[in-house]
């Protein structure tokens, strides 16, 4: 799916994550103080200033006080050609005789390549950096090296050396040392500060581009707005993740599903309660114009909090006054007897069978609207037995006993359980988990349901998380902005909602 960003929607990605763009800066700038600190070898710098006197100059013997422009942008033109001479191999050369007779090979090893008796050219060249000081006639030749001392030694031989080279290949002109290299203790490199900054820097960057990369590749359902748009069908409900969860392993436990469950539960947020009220209205229209009140709710996969959107949406349905009939039709993995704390003997299956009856079978709440059909036992054959006429008979006894029928289906894209009531049922509402359905399993569900002639009345977005840079975080923090379970008459005024 083609993905278009607004900078509105980079800005909210991007503050969604941005205490894992700030831990990623933060590691990197330790990172960059261990390098600058315990790997980089610290680099000592030391320069001599050399000043060009031009052919002119020297042969009408002018006071340097007295010399013209003309002369002066004559000294600049030598530099140029100075430094190119400067850092041949013959001048290397003599370099490496000047510094072998201040040092031995083994002292100089740690710092140059040494080899029969001579220092690498290429090392020597890399050591000395030449420039002429701010475009003037001055020649300041610096030498970089792990050893305060070489470096200073480094500059003075060359500064020793250059006057006879540059007499005799140019012939003309020639240079001055206007002073002795000194020893300067202080390391040039590393910069710590400024390594540190960068690596602060470039972990944010890193960070932000992982980010981005991550979020274009994800294919995941993560806007309900999008999701509507692009299969033209409405959003029936938004879920907020109700949180609580205490680690991966127990995400669909029957202690997780029971922190989740609006039935006799007075801990659910009053925000997750409002989700399923809204859902309730948005799903009552829907049925409005329908030719029966039976709803079957699957989603694509397991394990996408279908059955517990299935639990609350009947329990809130059944708060309007309105009769409610929960069917668990999921005979392959129901829930819904533990949703409950009902028992689990006999049930829909045993209804199809033929072993039992529906007012045997059902369980009646203590709100007297409000009703569940287990599963009961698992049988081999659940495909055949939901397409049996024995299953038609008992949707058409309960549509005409209660306003609305609530169907937990199977996955659609594990088995083909759902088609087998499609012309049966008003139609089929699709659950999705932000996050972790894709768009790839929603375009397949649809493909079973127009196959199988199912009516799709819309999709519900499940499990929305606030926190990973969702545009819900600034929608719901804005809805729910204010304490609603304020006090009123000595009661909870959210209890009588």
């Amino acid at each position: 799916m083609k993905k278009n960003y607004t900078i509105k929607d980079l800005l909210v990605l991007l503050l969604g994550k941005v205490w894992y763009i700030v831990a990623a800066s933060i590691v990197c700038a330790i990172l960059a103080l261990f390098v600058s600190k315990f790997v980089m070898s610290k680099q000592y710098q030391s320069h001599v200033s050399m000043y060009v006197k031009s052919a002119d100059n020297q042969s009408t013997g002018q006071d340097k006080t007295n010399v013209d422009l003309q002369d002066i942008n004559a000294s600049k033109s030598l530099v140029q050609t100075y430094i190119v001479i400067l850092t041949d191999d013959p001048v290397m050369n003599e370099v490496s005789d000047k510094l072998l007779e201040m040092y031995t090979p083994e002292q100089l090893a740690p710092y140059f390549t040494v080899t029969s008796g001579r220092v690498s050219n290429d090392d020597l060249r890399n050591a000395y950096s030449m420039i002429a000081v701010n475009q003037t006639e001055v020649l300041q030749i610096t030498a970089t090296t792990t050893n305060a001392k070489l470096s200073s030694d480094l500059c003075n031989i060359m500064a020793d050396v250059a006057p006879s080279f540059l007499i005799r290949v140019i012939g003309a002109g020639s240079v001055e040392k206007i002073g002795d290299a000194e020893v300067y203790n202080t390391p040039v490199s590393p910069n710590t500060t400024k390594n540190v900054a960068l690596g602060f820097v470039g972990g944010l960057m890193v960070a932000v581009l992982v980010i981005l990369v991550i979020d274009f590749f994800d294919n995941t359902v993560k806007n309900s707005d999008e999701l509507g748009d692009i299969y033209q069908k409405p959003i029936v409900g938004e879920i907020m993740n109700i949180g609580g969860k205490t680690s991966k392993k127990d995400e669909g436990s029957s202690a997780d599903r029971k922190k989740q469950l609006l039935f006799n539960n007075k801990d659910i947020p009053f925000n997750i309660v409002e989700n399923y009220k809204t859902m309730r209205t948005n799903l009552m229209f829907t049925l409005s114009t329908t030719r029966n009140k039976i709803v079957v709710v699957s989603s694509p996969n397991p394990s996408e909090g279908k059955s517990v959107t299935v639990a609350n949406l009947a329990a809130s349905m059944a708060e309007t006054e309105n009769k409610v009939l929960l069917i668990d039709a999921d005979m392959r993995r129901p829930v819904q007897h533990r949703n409950f704390k009902l028992k689990n003997n006999v049930g829909l299956s045993t209804i199809l069978s033929g072993e039992s009856t529906f007012d045997k079978c059902v369980h009646e709440t203590k709100n007297g609207n409000f009703a569940v059909l287990t599963s009961g036992v698992l049988p081999p054959n659940p495909s055949e037995l939901l397409a049996s006429e024995k299953m038609r008979e008992l949707l058409e006894y309960v549509q005409h006993k209660y306003d609305y029928v609530i169907v937990d289906g199977t996955p659609l894209l594990p088995v083909t359980d759902v088609m087998s009531l499609a012309d049966e049922v008003a139609g089929v509402l699709l659950v999705a988990r932000y996050g972790r359905t894709t768009y790839q399993e929603i375009e397949e569900s649809m493909k079973k349901l127009e196959i199988g002639d199912c009516n799709l009345l819309g999709f519900v977005l499940n499990d929305i998380s606030a926190k990973n840079g969702s545009h819900y975080g600034y929608k719901y923090s804005y809805k729910y902005k204010y304490d609603y379970s304020y006090k009123y008459g000595g009661k909870d005024a959210s209890a009588e909602s």
